[in-house]
Order: structure tokens, then C-alpha cells, then sequence
């Protein structure tokens, strides 16, 4: 669709619906309404604002009618809007050397300002009335928040946001600008975002390749297509059996595995274990289970649970006594984690290849961002948090910019993007509810007291890579990230070097030695244990 035609369809939906407020409008609109895909500038961790009350800011995000020279923000919401008092205010640095500014006066006191949008209405007699527009600092400090434009501004209520158009060359004369969002009533401002520093909108700056943080809202990443099957409960995924040695091993590729992650590694070794290749649904071109209702919260780790019944049944239905369980990644590592301390007699150890424990989510009440989330509140920030204003929404083409780099995957970079490739085949909604049950396990207890033997095998990746500031979270997440549970003497970590997420087959030697001794150490206790 035509931007013209588009703005012509809402013109039409406006004159339907209008609720005169002066010269402007205030209109409340169904989900989906506008074309919408915005570019995400800030989030908001919950209940940070003065009033609970009151309106609690989520995420601030925008779009640009480059035609029409007409800016929107939108200001996504912990909750509904209360359609009875909205009170929205966009402060803006324009840029302008010779404006006068000052201080914001809600929490982001830092921010100066020289432009303030200024929506604060309440409902009155089938209506609604307040103070809508634009104005500067002068009028800002005068109270008279729309000295310069008057009910110029373009309002919208949808689902949990407040939409706002303003005409650019109304709050700056260039193309950049620095800002920041706040929310509350009519009355009183009760919550910043960001909380602190501003962000930045520069309309002159090409789309990015990386990094892009569009979303589209008429999207929902929680269904799958309509004419989707699913893998049926009763179905068991995909399972191919090879090898005929004397030791049992479980592979489990991850989310960023590929097709042949385990091929060589069965290959050279196929005279000495015997191997079932369990693949969870959805991944490597399989057909994915049933989602969840939207109301099933992604604490329930509906999918990883799934996964561990789909192992223990392989386990019981082949009769196998204590296999190893290898896993690549996520989900299979949650899956095994779980299975170890619930199912302990079921397995004789597990073996993580370049997987990542715990990752740190800071608490939303420290704001300081150093104290580590409980486990409650780190699925709440998933759910109501990540989950709901980004990843429901999130295009394909943001979701690859922002995903695992080609760099992450093997040493050899034909091989790397190849695998990088392969992984991003599975549909979205299956990579966003293994990614969202992964951000919202904590493992940390589990693996501080596991009595399971357990390998991890970390990638040591090298000194540039780590060095490089857009690859040094590889260290964070792979190496690091183990340290906190080397205490337990259940947990032997090994760093393969020169190696980076496909361990087995950048240094397929150093990795098998380091599984073939774990193997052998877990076999001779289990004979030790026996006599």
C-alpha cells in the first residue's frame, strides 16, 4: 500500500470515530489501525515510576512519514492507557545552538530541553479538554507548555500505546535530534524513558544492516501461520540412531546448531558409542509442536519441558541405562539441566558443548542495574517485558540483524555463514519461544548443587574476536558465564582454543580426547558404584 492511500484511510477511520478536543483529537483506535512498523529508541524496566497508579512507560519507539514530514512516537505502556486522563510529553534537544533550554524535571533530570510536545487531557462531558502542542523552554518555565503551536498534534490510543504526530520542522529544523519520553496524567508526570541520557533520532542515517530495531505491531510471532502443522503431542520428533559402540549418547542440536553439527563427530567416533540424534521440533526443517496460549507465560518452559518428556521417552523406550546426553546450545542444555536434577538415575552425565548458563538480567529494582533478578522477576521482565513489546512484534529482518553473528559459528567463514544460514531457516515463532524460555530460565541453583557429572566444553574463540567490541560478548556468554559454577566439583570445565561455537569440528581432536575422557571417568565410577 501506497503511503498516500494509507494516510487518505485513516483520514476516513478519523472522520468516523472523531471526539473533538479543541481543533485536534484524541481518538481511540483498534489494534492494527495504522501501518506500523516503528524503530524501537528506549525500554523501560516496570513499576520504576512515582505512581503505580499512574501510567507506567515501556518502550518508546517511532516512524518517520518522510512524504508528509510528519514524525510519530509511540509510547507503549505496562498496562492499558487510562482513557479517562492521558498526560504524554516528548522533551526534545533540536539541536538549535542559540535555544534557550532547561532541565527536564521529572526523573532524567540531566536532559536539557528546548522543545517540549505536550499532550495532557482528561475526559469532560463526553469530550476531552487539556493542553495540546508545542512549546519552549521559555513557555515550559511559564507553564504555558503550548506557546508555540496550538492542537497541531495527531493522537492516537492503541491497544497499550499513545501515538503522536507532530510535524518535525515544528519541534527542529534539522534531521537529528536527542529526546526523551515521559508519561503519567493530566495532572502530573510520573515516569521518564529512558531514566537516564536521552536517545537519538537522526532521520538523515540510512537503515541499518546491523543492529535494526524495527518492529511491526499488525505482526504477533505467537501463532504460527495458519496452514502450519505441528508436530502432534503424541508424535515423537525427529530421531535418527547410528554408531554401534558400547556407550549410549544422546546428541541434541540447539538453536544454533545447524543440519550437520554432530555428522564428523558420529563419523570418527560411530565404533565407539552408539548415537541417537534428537532433534527438538522446529529446528533443522522438523516440524514444530503446538504453541502455547498467548496466556501461557514463558516461566511454564512449556517447550523445554516437552523436550525433556521427548528424552526420557527415548530413554525408556529403547531401554537405555545411563546415556550420556550431549547437547549443542539451548534448548537441549535447559532440557538436560532439568533432567539431571529431576531425573537424576535416569542419565550418567551430560556434556554441553558451547552452551550459555545463566545469563545476567539486572533487577528492576536496583537502579544501579548491578544486583542480579530473582528468578520471578526475571520471568516477569521476559513476559511482560521482552516478550510482549518486542519479540511479538519483531520483523525477520530485524530478528537476523540482531542474531547470532557468522562470526559466532566456525573458524572457517564459508562454513560459518553456511550454519548461520541453516539456523535462521526455522520459523520465527519457533526461535522466539526456545530464545524466550532460555532468557527466562535461572539455572543457577540447579547447577551450584548438581550431582550429575557434567562437561562443558567452552569455545575459546581468539584474542581478536575478544578483543573486537562487537564480538566480546562471545566471552561474557560462553566462558565467563561458567566460572560462577566451577565450585562444584560435579562440573569440569574445558575451553577448547582456537575454537569457536561448532567445537566439534574446529578442533574435532582436543574435542573428542575431552569427551572420550569424561566418558571414561563417568564409566569407571559407574562400575565402582556397581561393585
Amino acid at each position: 500500500m501506497k503511503m498516500e492511500d494509507l494516510m487518505i484511510g485513516q483520514r476516513w477511520l478519523l472522520s468516523m470515530s472523531r471526539i473533538l478536543l479543541l481543533l485536534s483529537s484524541v481518538v481511540v483506535v483498534p489494534v492494527g489501525t495504522m501501518a506500523q512498523v516503528w524503530t524501537v529508541l528506549a525500554v523501560d524496566p516496570k513499576d520504576d515510576g512515582r505512581d503505580p497508579s499512574l501510567a507506567d512507560a515501556a518502550q518508546l519507539s517511532y516512524r518517520y512519514d518522510k512524504e508528509q514530514d510528519l514524525l510519530w512516537f509511540r509510547v507503549s505502556l505496562y498496562g492499558k492507557p487510562n482513557e479517562e486522563s492521558l498526560g504524554v510529553n516528548i522533551a526534545v534537544d533540536s539541536g538549535a545552538d542559540e535555544a534557550a533550554k532547561m532541565n527536564w524535571w521529572g526523573a532524567n533530570k540531566d536532559f536539557q530541553f528546548d522543545k517540549l510536545v505536550t499532550v495532557q487531557v482528561a475526559r469532560e462531558s463526553g469530550g476531552y479538554k487539556g493542553t495540546i502542542g508545542v512549546g519552549d523552554a521559555a513557555g515550559a518555565i511559564a507553564k504555558n507548555f503550548n506557546n508555540l503551536f496550538q492542537n497541531n498534534l495527531e493522537i492516537r490510543v492503541e491497544g497499550d500505546s499513545i501515538l503522536i504526530g507532530v510535524k518535525r520542522t515544528e519541534v527542529t529544523e534539522k534531521m537529528k535530534m536527542n529526546l526523551i519520553a515521559a508519561v503519567g496524567s493530566r495532572e502530573q508526570w510520573n515516569d521518564d524513558i529512558p531514566n537516564t541520557r536521552s536517545v537519538t533520532v537522526d532521520l538523515s542515517l540510512p537503515r541499518p544492516a546491523r543492529g535494526l530495531r524495527e518492529i511491526d505491531v499488525n505482526r504477533n510471532n505467537f501463532r504460527f501461520p495458519s496452514d502450519y502443522k505441528t508436530l502432534a503431542d503424541h508424535q515423537q520428533p525427529l530421531i535418527i540412531k547410528k554408531g554401534h559402540g558400547r556407550e549410549t549418547l544422546i546428541l541434541v542440536p540447539g538453536v544454533y546448531s545447524g543440519k550437520q553439527i554432530f555428522d564428523g563427530f558420529m563419523a570418527r567416533n560411530q565404533s565407539q558409542y552408539e548415537f541417537y540424534v534428537l532433534t527438538p521440533p522446529g529446528l533443522n526443517g522438523t516440524p514444530a509442536r503446538a504453541l502455547p496460549s498467548e496466556a501461557t507465560g514463558f516461566g511454564e518452559f512449556s517447550w523445554t519441558r516437552r523436550l525433556e518428556r521427548d528424552i526420557l521417552d527415548l530413554i525408556n523406550r529403547e531401554k537405555l541405562h545411563k546415556p550420556i546426553l550431549l547437547t549443542h546450545g539451548f534448548p537441549g542444555s535447559l532440557a538436560a539441566e532439568e533432567l539431571a536434577v529431576q531425573h537424576r538415575e535416569a542419565l550418567g552425565g551430560i556434556i554441553e558443548i558451547a552452551s550459555m548458563p545463566v545469563q545476567f538480567f539486572p533487577s528492576p529494582k536496583d537502579p544501579t542495574r548491578k544486583t542480579r533478578a530473582t528468578p520471578e522477576e526475571r520471568v516477569e521482565i521476559v513476559n511482560e517485558g521482552w516478550a510482549q513489546k518486542w519479540f511479538k512484534y519483531v520483523t525477520h529482518e530485524t530478528w537476523e540483524s540482531n542474531n547470532y553473528p557468522a562470526e559466532m559459528f566456525a573458524n572457517d567463514p564459508v562454513r560459518s555463514e553456511q550454519v548461520r544460514q541453516q539456523a535462521e531457516t526455522a520459523l520465527l515463532p519457533v526461535k522466539i519461544r526456545y530464545l524466550c524460555e532460555f532468557m527466562a530460565s535461572d539455572h543457577s541453583v540447579e547447577l551450584a548443587n548438581l550431582e550429575a557429572p557434567l562437561l562443558a566444553l567452552r569455545p575459546g574463540f581468539n584474542e581478536r574476536l575478544l578483543a573486537d567490541s562487537a564480538t566480546s560478548w562471545f566471552k561474557a556468554s560462553f566462558l565467563d558465564s561458567w566460572d560462577a559454577f566451577s565450585k562444584n566439583p560435579r562440573i569440569q570445565l574445558l575451553t577448547i582454543p582456537n575454537a569457536r561455537a561448532l567445537i566439534l569440528e574446529d578442533q574435532p581432536k582436543l574435542a573428542d580426547d575431552g569427551v572420550a575422557r569424561f566418558i571414561e571417568n563417568v564409566s569407571k565410577a559407574k562400575v565402582q558404584r556397581v561393585q
